[in-house]
């Protein structure tokens, strides 16, 4: 840092200061001091800075820096922010060899920061024929045997995003035979945690009335009266029928997946990720997950040495399995975090997953699910909560807990309400045992209880939600209405605005691939949560009705320094600030000045991490 340089204001330098009037008979002693002495040498001006490497100026540079929110120029050499200020400042730093680039009015921001997107190893979940977009039966099944038909040379027919509210309840295998039964069809719900395969994938992957539900109610097969699997696999089930149907290739997928990932993200102006768990298919197996975490640092690890990692990663070990040792596991986190500990690549705390979705009757709820919902309600686990979780309330105690002392923030997936209730109890146990300083956070808040919304605001809990997840994207409404109902729609779904009201610290992510891959970009996902519908869909409704979105500079925020705070990284990234690394991001438009329902439509023109441009399409 270049103290009292670039901060766009007017800097005093030694030789043309203001000189301070004096009275004159002290005066008349200097003089008299100085007689017979030799002139003294002049002061020599202040020194010009180190040229920079890139002068970005001629731009409406928005900073996310509360002292100083505008600027029109920024200065970078090497990884760093040297100047922040009017573009008659950045000319000092302008030297031989400093490229400069004229933004033209367009707009700078920081680098966009998401806090939970699985940007490794999980693009093969989006694979196959795009479902998203039928509404019926009759359309899904026409898109499929489309598909199939176009593809003849594919051993496996993948696909996702069929939704049962549209469908009309589970699908079935028989179902899924009238468009394709030559060959195994695996096609993923909407989330991806659910599955619906045919009679050839349910043979191949060994699927009979003699296979063990994992975790029953919540990893499992839908059956029929006599207990065969009729073709859906709940919450991960189908994942090793998926492996023996040859459909996981690792050694293709991981590193093909991860190179189309990050150049969707850095398109998308992302110069920082958190992947809150791996999407593996050893995701429910305890070693599995953590060998297959170890192998994918490793991977990544490599990238970096190379320069070709264009993000900077922070990933989390995932707790799922109920029989999981907390302490063992927290210990191997802690190990992971104490070998991959840069701000390139870091290991940041650890993700629980203790559910399925609301979406697919998974989710822990304190009230019961509408039996109209299209299936007989879950067993109640406790006089508290209906649906099942895998990691229940004591456990993810003991693993909030034991990382905590151990310096391991921990973030968990919230859908249910009393899952929400579980995380926020707690995050209180953790601080009245004195972990004060951790960021445990709540992601998603799907279904939040009125009373736990309170408790949220007074505790100060940070918060992420992926925001076209509770609009009317997909078929959600109607799922949302017929599980839920009316009611607890309005008095529980989509409450993340008034957190943000409340002052938390909230980041919001696209979390793909439980979404499609075109909705990656934190723009869209502003756009999302300004105006609460859906911006792939014209035709969108604001859902629930009435429900007030947020605003520019909250929707800003909550792509820059809130996430970059949840990650510990906001003395670093997340504003525009001389000190800070170069991450950068360039619009086509100024935002505030594009309506809220155009605001997805804003072009990145650069991307730059690390004063290096990973994107640069049109500047």
């Amino acid at each position: 840092m270049i103290p009292g340089v670039g901060q766009g204001r007017r800097v005093r330098r030694k030789g043309d200061e203001m000189k301070p009037r004096r009275h004159p008979i002290l005066l008349l002693a200097i003089l008299l001091a100085a007689c017979g002495q030799e002139a003294t040498e002049p002061r020599a001006p202040a020194a010009r800075p180190a040229p920079a490497s890139l002068v970005l100026s001629n731009g409406k540079v928005y900073t996310v820096d509360a002292g100083q929110p505008w600027a029109e120029a920024v200065a970078v050499r090497g990884n760093a922010i040297v100047y922040v200020g009017d573009a008659a400042g950045a000319e000092a730093f302008v030297g031989e060899g400093t490229e400069r680039l004229d933004l033209g009015g367009k707009m700078l921001l920081p680098g966009f920061v998401t806090a939970h997107d699985h940007l490794i190893a999980s693009r093969w979940m989006n694979y196959g024929v795009d479902l998203y977009a039928a509404k019926s039966k009759e359309e899904y099944l026409a898109a499929i045997r489309e598909y199939a038909e176009a593809h003849p040379e594919e051993k496996v027919i993948r696909g996702i995003g069929w939704n049962p509210a549209l469908y009309g309840g589970d699908p079935t295998a028989a179902e899924l035979d009238e468009a394709i039964s030559d060959r195994p069809a695996i096609l993923l719900e909407f989330t991806i945690h659910d599955a619906w395969l045919n009679t050839r994938a349910l043979e191949v992957g060994e699927i009979t009335r003699d296979t063990p539900d994992s975790i029953p109610g919540v990893t499992y097969w839908v059956r029929d009266a006599d207990g065969n699997p009729t073709g859906t696999g709940k919450e991960f089930a189908w994942l090793p029928a998926f492996i023996k149907s040859g459909a996981w290739q690792p050694e293709t997928i991981v590193p093909a997946s991860q190179k189309e990932l990050q150049q969707a993200a850095v398109e998308a102006g992302i110069t920082s990720f958190l992947n809150p768990g791996l999407v593996t298919p050893n995701l429910n197996d305890v070693e599995g997950s953590l060998e297959d975490f170890e192998l994918v640092m490793e991977l990544l690890s490599e990238l970096d040495a190379k320069g070709e990692l264009k993000m900077r990663a922070f990933v989390q070990p995932l707790v799922k399995n109920p029989s999981l040792d907390p302490d063992a596991f927290v210990a191997a986190a802690a190990g992971f975090a104490r070998r991959w500990n840069s701000d390139r690549l870091r290991v940041a705390g650890i993700k629980i997953h203790p559910e399925g979705n609301w979406s697919s009757r998974t989710s822990l709820m304190l009230e019961p699910y509408l039996p109209e919902g299209g299936a007989e309600l879950l067993e109640r686990p406790s006089p508290t909560a209906y649906g099942a979780a895998s990691v229940d309330g004591a456990l993810m105690k003991a693993v909030v807990l034991a990382a905590n002392a151990k310096g391991l923030d921990v973030f968990t997936h919230v859908d249910g309400s009393a899952t929400i209730r579980n995380m926020i109890d707690a995050i209180e146990a953790s601080r009245d045992a004195g972990h004060t300083d951790a960021r445990n956070a709540l992601h998603h808040l799907f279904w939040t209880h009125p009373d736990d919304l309170k408790r949220i605001f007074e505790m100060d809990i940070p918060v992420n939600v992926s925001p076209n997840f509770s609009t009317d994207w997909s078929g959600q409404k109607e799922l949302a209405l017929s599980l839920l109902g009316e009611e607890r729609v309005q008095e529980q779904l989509t409450m993340y605005p008034r957190v943000f009201e409340n002052g938390n610290k909230v980041s919001i992510s696209a979390d793909i691939p439980s979404g499609p891959i075109e909705h990656i970009g934190p723009l869209f996902q502003m756009q999302a949560a300004m105006t609460i519908r859906d911006p792939s869909n014209p035709d969108s409704e604001v859902f629930p009705p009435g429900r007030k979105g947020i605003s520019l500079e909250q929707a800003i925020e909550a792509v820059t320094i809130s996430p970059a705070w949840q990650i510990r990284m906001e003395d670093r990234i997340g504003s525009i600030e001389v000190g800070k690394y170069a991450d950068l991001v360039v619009l086509d438009r100024n935002l505030f000045e594009v309506a809220p329902d155009e605001i997805a439509d804003v072009r990145v023109l650069a991307t730059m991490m690390d004063g290096e441009f990973t994107h640069r399409s049109g500047l």
